[in-house]
C-alpha cells in the first residue's frame, strides 16, 4: 500500500517512471540490509512505511525546485536521505552526502556503489569543520533531520552560492528556521505524512560574510 502511494505521487510529477522506481526498489533493499547492522534509520520505523515515511518526504520538493544539474549538498545524510532520493531523480545532479558519523558514511558509501549512482559522493566530517575548497559551492543545501544551530547557519551560508537555496524539512515545529531573516514556506502536507513544510532559505549576497 505504502509504495502504491509513493508510486502514485511520483507518476504526478514525472514520466515514464518505471526505471526510477526500479531504482528505488534496489535502494529499499540495500537500505533494509544495511540498517540491521548500522543504525542508519529508525528501526521503530515498519519497512513497508520506508516508501512514505522517508522516500516519498524524501521527494516532496520536486515540484518547487529543480535540481537538475546542480551541486547538491545533503547535511546529515544518515542513511542517504533525503540525497539519494533526489539523485535518482535527477541524475544529473552532483550530490554530496555528509554525515559525522563514520559507519553510517560507510555503509551510505556502499549503497552508493550498488546503485551505480555517478557523481555521488560521500562526506565524514561535521558541517562546520568542512575547508575552505567547499566555500561558496553549492546550489543547494538540503536538511531532513537535523536541527539548525546558529553555527550550522553561519557554515550553510558559507558553502552557498550567491543566490544559493537552503532548503529544510519540517513539521509544526519552526522554531529554528526563525533565527533566518527571509525564508518561505511551502506547504506540501499530504494525508499519508501529515503536516510538512519545506522551507526555503535563499542565500544573498549581504549573507557571504557572515
Amino acid at each position: 500500500m505504502q509504495e502504491i502511494i509513493f508510486k502514485d505521487f511520483l507518476s504526478k510529477k514525472i514520466n515514464k517512471i518505471d526505471i526510477v522506481v526500479n531504482s528505488f526498489h534496489t535502494y529499499f533493499d540495500l537500505l533494509c540490509e544495511a540498517n540491521k547492522t548500522v543504525n542508519l534509520i529508525s528501526r521503530k520505523t515498519p519497512v513497508q512505511d520506508y516508501w512514505t515515511v522517508h522516500f516519498l518526504d524524501s521527494i516532496l520538493p520536486i515540484g518547487l525546485f529543480d535540481f537538475a544539474g546542480k551541486k547538491i549538498l545533503d547535511f546529515g545524510t544518515g542513511g542517504g536521505l533525503p540525497g539519494i532520493p533526489l539523485k535518482l531523480l535527477y541524475p544529473t545532479s552532483d550530490m554530496y552526502l555528509l554525515d559525522s558519523t563514520r559507519k553510517k558514511i560507510l555503509a551510505v558509501k556502499n549503497i552508493v556503489k550498488k546503485l551505480d549512482l555517478k557523481e555521488c559522493f560521500t562526506i565524514v566530517s561535521r558541517l562546520e569543520d568542512l575547508d575552505e575548497k567547499w566555500e561558496n559551492y553549492f546550489d543547494f543545501i538540503v536538511c531532513r533531520s537535523v536541527k539548525i544551530l546558529p553555527k550550522y547557519k553561519t557554515s550553510m551560508f558559507k558553502l552557498l552560492r550567491n543566490n544559493g537555496r537552503i532548503i529544510l524539512y519540517k513539521s509544526r515545529k519552526l522554531d529554528d528556521v526563525q533565527q533566518f531573516k527571509n525564508f518561505k514556506i511551502h506547504d506540501v502536507s499530504l494525508p499519508v505524512l501529515g503536516e510538512r513544510k519545506i522551507i526555503e532559505i535563499k542565500k544573498e549576497k549581504k549573507q557571504q560574510a557572515r
